[in-house]
């Protein structure tokens, strides 16, 4: 399946990554496949959001997304690409990295493997790549403007990203 991606619609990082800001994708996305994480490939029901949008692509760089019994990072956007919150301070924005899980963790509690992989497979790399500690690692609700935002869900804790990330340390 191919991604709606616009390339010439999209502007590109100037900066060094200095954040990884967590999502989840029911926060602008309202097919019900955005809300409810099961065991099916969610993201063709997004397109048909993004296509009524007019949004050039995804705006995360990376889904998490429940396939079968486990979960798979899947590309959204190119790193360097800028994704687009109006509610986040522009100098945190445009040197972050957007990762979103797939559902809304405000109804659901998120199982240790999601933990897991969040952190072994999407957040450790980019830790190591660009040379962050985990105090850079945040929430949506952390950095947005918007004061009762529940992004990436009220049943998402930090520390626990924080615990899995200083597990999988990559040396």
């Amino acid at each position: 399946m191919k991604l709606p991606l616009k390339v010439s619609r999209l502007t590109f990082r100037r900066t060094k990554v200095k954040y990884i800001i967590i999502h989840q994708t029911s926060e602008i996305y309202p097919a019900p496949a955005a809300s409810i994480d099961n065991q099916k490939f969610q993201i063709p029901p997004l397109i048909g959001n993004i296509l009524e949008r007019g949004d050039p692509d995804i705006n995360y760089h990376y889904i998490l997304d429940r396939i079968g019994e486990d979960y798979q990072p899947i590309v959204c956007r190119p790193f360097p690409a800028l994704c687009e919150w109006d509610d986040i301070d522009t100098n945190i924005n445009n040197a972050a990295i957007h990762i979103a899980l797939m559902g809304s963790y405000s109804l659901k509690i998120p199982e240790p493997r999601l933990y897991e992989v969040l952190a072994y497979r999407l957040i450790n790399p980019f830790l190591k790549m660009f040379k962050l500690d985990p105090s850079r690692i945040k929430l949506h609700r952390e950095v947005s403007n918007i004061e009762d935002l529940d992004c990436p869900g009220d049943f998402v804790e930090k520390e626990k990203i924080v615990a899995m990330v200083r597990r999988f340390v990559i040396k």
